[in-house]
């Protein structure tokens, strides 16, 4: 029996936005729930105590680190611009470069149960295979760039609900003030160039080479 297509206003069928939301969401086996950033290093730290600070430092990634440079990344990959080595060669620690690698090698794997993309024959981060995989499916560059943005925060957030702990609840009060900030970032990379990359999210940077020396930790990152 032949699928049923269901189509929006705006031309976009109902499998492409089931595949978007699977592809984002943290049940897609890409093992993102391994790694926590550097964020783990920053709670033990108590640089993170509270829902407010787990917020602000998601925020702060996401606006001025490495989430917004992931952004712009998506964005330029989307448009065909091949930015997979200055992708990889903006990993700032030794554990961004493993865990951008890895998801990205994993994601790769796992999409092309979905769709025919060219597999890279070296190691590829993230944002890069996330994005040709949305390209290769027709998806819309602003809802896919949503999802993944959104999944960046979602997978942030569920590493301080088990670490600070703050709680399920605070979890979900943090997901909803940040629609706003992933919006936002959203919309700004669409407009932005390879010159509006840059991170001054420096304490996030450190905590992820600090991490590397952790003596007890859970996440990989």
């Amino acid at each position: 029996m032949a699928p049923i297509i269901l189509m929006d206003s705006d031309g976009r069928t109902s499998q492409q936005l089931l595949l978007l939301l699977n592809w984002m969401s943290p049940a897609f086996p890409i093992g993102a729930y391994a790694y926590s950033h550097g964020l783990e290093w920053a709670i033990d730290d108590e640089q993170i105590k509270t829902a407010a600070d787990v917020g602000c430092w998601i925020s702060d990634v996401i606006t001025h680190g490495s989430g917004w440079n992931d952004a712009v990344l998506f964005v330029q990959e989307f448009q065909n611009q091949n930015v997979n080595d200055l992708a990889l060669a903006l990993c700032l620690s030794r554990e961004r470069h493993l865990e951008t690698t890895q998801l990205g090698a994993a994601f790769q794997i796992a999409a092309a149960i979905f769709v025919d993309v060219k597999k890279s024959e070296g190691e590829i981060a993230y944002p890069v295979a996330a994005a040709r995989a949305c390209l290769a499916m027709n998806l819309n560059l602003q809802d896919a760039l949503l999802a993944f943005l959104q999944g960046f925060s979602n997978s942030l957030i569920s590493v301080a609900v088990r670490l600070v702990p703050i709680g399920q609840t605070a979890g979900l009060e943090i997901m909803r003030n940040l629609m706003g900030v992933v919006a936002n970032t959203a919309a700004r990379a669409q407009t932005a160039t390879l010159d509006d990359l840059g991170s001054c999210t420096l304490l996030s940077d450190i905590a992820a080479m600090k991490h590397e020396t952790q003596h007890s930790r859970i996440f990989r990152t």
